[in-house]
């Protein structure tokens, strides 16, 4: 009777385990199979291309700021992390910057004479390296703006920002609330073949200026465009057909992004150079 009894265990025991197996089995063959994006598993399979890189990249960028926060006190420059704030574009830039060498890089783009480019003080090409109390990024405005400029007027891209910075911070001109001071503009501009001359700042100048197809570069208020920025260098590129003038702010996409009626530049600028080639270079 006891052999009958364990066997009747063994078997009862044995049944479980077959019953169990069979469900264990049954249940992976019947789960489906999640299909997954092939760009990024981070987003929904069956959305396009496109829009999955334009996920992926606001993606990357929130967990890059997430990152900045985190490690926003071993910034040297409380400024620096400032940026990813207030410039969605400049995140990928400060999220790098702790690890990148502060060295510049050349500007390799295609450069077309009599237009100038638009460029960012946090570009990583230039926004690390050392300039006056902190870096390109923060307070480069005036050497990126003349670079805009000196690229617009030779269709040569030798002259980065940081190639102006260097000279700027040679003539101890790397000063002043704007981060460059105007005596850089006045008298220094020869080692770019280049020459300013300086004129009031008025809305019948900016637009009777730019009808001669040259560069405007101008200082410009704190707040000058509402965004609470500080005062800075801009370059007041062209024309448009109403009068409107597009503005190359090389701390802001948003105020480069659209036209700006010729008056609220005026209002905005403290000082205004025309910017053209010396005789020497043309």
């Amino acid at each position: 009777m006891l052999i009958v009894g364990v066997l009747g265990i063994l078997l009862v025991l044995l049944l479980v385990f077959v019953i169990s197996s069979c469900v264990h089995a049954c249940s992976k063959k019947a789960a489906p199979e999640v299909e997954k994006n092939p760009v990024d598993s981070r987003v929904a399979a069956g959305v396009s291309e496109d829009l999955t890189k334009e996920f992926s990249t606001a993606l990357n960028q929130g967990e890059n700021l997430k990152w900045i926060a985190e490690h926003a006190a071993d910034y040297k420059d409380p400024k620096i992390p400032e940026l990813a704030l207030k410039h969605p574009e400049a995140i990928d830039f400060v999220a790098n910057y702790p690890s990148s060498d502060g060295k510049a890089s050349a500007y390799e783009e295609t450069i077309e004479k009599g237009t100038a480019p638009k460029l960012f003080t946090w570009d990583s090409r230039w926004g690390g390296v050392s300039f006056g109390s902190s870096i390109l990024a923060v307070n480069g405005s005036g050497p990126t703006a003349l670079s805009m400029a000196y690229m617009g007027l030779t269709g040569k891209g030798d002259k980065t920002p940081a190639d102006i910075a260097e000279l700027v911070t040679k003539a101890n001109d790397a000063t002043g609330d704007s981060g460059m001071h105007s005596d850089f503009v006045e008298n220094h501009l020869d080692d770019l073949k280049l020459r300013a001359q300086s004129y009031d700042s008025s809305a019948a100048n900016i637009n009777a200026l730019l009808d001669q197809g040259t560069y405007l570069l101008a200082e410009v208020k704190e707040n000058a465009f509402g965004d609470n920025a500080p005062a800075h260098w801009v370059l007041i590129a062209s024309e448009n057909a109403d009068g409107s003038v597009m503005v190359y702010d090389p701390t802001s996409p948003e105020v480069s992004s659209h036209p700006w009626d010729s008056a609220t530049v005026a209002a905005a600028t403290q000082t205004l150079y025309v910017v053209s080639a010396s005789e020497s270079a043309e």
